[in-house]
């Protein structure tokens, strides 16, 4: 894929995210889980077809892993809190790749290394502080508003990145 295409695809992830995350918390929340258990479900079956469908060998490796993912669907069952903060430390992986990868962006580019990498983090900074100072009720749910913002400026900062990039030549 294009780099200009891809900085502008990070970027609307990136910003449609970060506002959920912070503008609807709970709901942003109860969506992972949802989504956990989706995905939850269609890894079973997925492995369990795969179990079914493989070499007498391979049939047990499969099963192991179907067993695995029914057991972490159990102990979710029991504690919903846990899976969720387990769903967003891999959606702030995510983000955290996809900042890293627009560092690393912009460091190829010379023009852009000064202004872009230190503004991220001043200006995702700024926008926590700001949240935390006007809006104390969002320290209800810390992680998911330090994440949510930040998810926002690196959006705003992967587009803004994206748009400056000249059009690639292969």
């Amino acid at each position: 894929m294009d780099t200009k295409i891809s900085c502008l695809i990070q970027g609307v992830v990136g910003i449609a995210f970060g506002l959920l995350a912070l503008l609807a918390p709970d709901i942003t929340l109860a969506t992972f889980y949802a989504l956990f258990w989706v995905l939850l479900a269609v890894g079973i079956i997925g492995f369990l077809l795969l179990a079914i469908t493989a070499r007498s060998g391979d049939s047990l490796f499969w099963f192991i892993l179907s067993a695995v993912l029914l057991v972490i669907g159990a102990v979710s069952f029991f504690a919903p809190f846990v899976v969720a903060l387990i769903f967003l430390l891999l959606i702030a992986g995510v983000a955290i790749y996809s900042g890293f990868s627009d560092i690393t962006l912009a460091l190829t580019h010379p023009k852009t290394k000064y202004i872009l990498i230190p503004g991220m983090f001043i200006i995702g900074g700024a926008l926590l502080g700001v949240l935390i100072w006007y809006f104390p009720i969002v320290s209800k749910n810390l992680f998911l508003t330090v994440l949510g913002s930040f998810a926002l400026v690196f959006g705003l900062f992967s587009i803004i990145l994206g748009l400056h990039i000249k059009d690639e030549v292969y």
